[in-house]
């Protein structure tokens, strides 16, 4: 996952924590520049808090906080700040400025959802679906049919694999779900009533769950095993239409599927194109 991206997305700082990754975002070239001591002086923490957010940041010292900010400031530094993903055209716009404007917000959309990627939870996230007996995936109602597509593609490879959508037979699914089974939760913000519940049930079985969502606190995701994100820069209300999460959500997928079927390229190939069905 990009720095920048994990700074944002960290829920657990302290306030005194909060006011050093600030400092991150806001003064990039001082981390990269200064050392350990100067930073402390500019940022008015102490050099133990700095050294709390390093930790929790998941690096090994100020000096690799040093690399990462330095490797992926240019693309932080150029990121298109004009998106606006809730209102990404306006009244007066031509059709032309239309198709500009959606182009920058996929293009975003896209990028951002890369830096939030954490590959070792990715390759992770490709294993056990790769040993998984049997994949259901349990989707919030915007995302049904993005659920649909993943399920056609795997199905298309010959594995096991349903979308499971009415709340009742997210209850059954959930209790007939053995150990070794796979579970894919699909929320951008974990605001389904009941998927709390389900959450526990699976838990309990000792079914392996992924969940994807935005980047929100949802309180259910301590109990998941592995944890993906897309964009979750759209307002869950105020907004024209969910553009940005839907095309975050469909890239995420595609790249879940296409590393799947790169694990075992010649067969699966082969396999889809002699059972291709309109």
């Amino acid at each position: 996952m990009n720095i920048f991206a994990k700074i944002k997305n960290e829920h657990h700082f302290t306030e005194g924590e909060k006011i050093f990754a600030e400092y991150i975002l806001n003064h990039p070239r001082d981390i990269v520049q200064c050392d350990v001591q100067d930073i402390a002086k500019k940022s008015y923490v102490s050099v133990s808090t700095i050294y709390r957010v390093v930790e929790k940041l998941g690096l090994s010292g100020f000096n690799q906080l040093k690399v990462q900010v330095s490797l992926q400031l240019d693309n932080y530094s150029h990121k298109d700040k004009e998106v606006d993903y809730n209102y990404p055209f306006q009244k007066h716009d031509t059709h032309h400025q239309i198709m500009e404007k959606m182009s920058s917000l996929y293009d975003q959309t896209i990028r951002s959802t890369i830096e939030l990627i954490d590959l070792k939870v990715f390759l992770k996230v490709i294993q056990a679906l790769y040993n998984a007996n049997h994949i259901i995936i349990f989707s919030s109602i915007g995302n049904y049919f993005m659920a649909e597509c993943f399920q056609q593609n795997m199905l298309e490879l010959g594995l096991r694999i349903d979308v499971a959508k009415e709340r009742y037979y997210q209850h059954w699914y959930a209790y007939s779900c053995q150990k070794g089974d796979v579970v894919m939760l699909i929320s951008y913000a974990g605001r389904t009533p009941h998927m709390n519940e389900i959450v526990q049930i699976l838990k309990e079985k000792g079914v392996t769950m992924i969940l994807i969502s935005s980047t929100i606190e949802i309180p259910f995701a301590k109990d998941v095993d592995y944890h993906l994100y897309f964009s979750p820069y759209e307002d869950s209300e105020e907004k024209i239409a969910s553009f940005s999460s839907r095309i975050s959500l469909q890239y995420l997928l595609d790249c879940i599927y296409a590393s799947y079927f790169n694990r075992d390229y010649e067969k699966n190939l082969e396999s889809r194109l002699k059972h291709y069905t309109d």
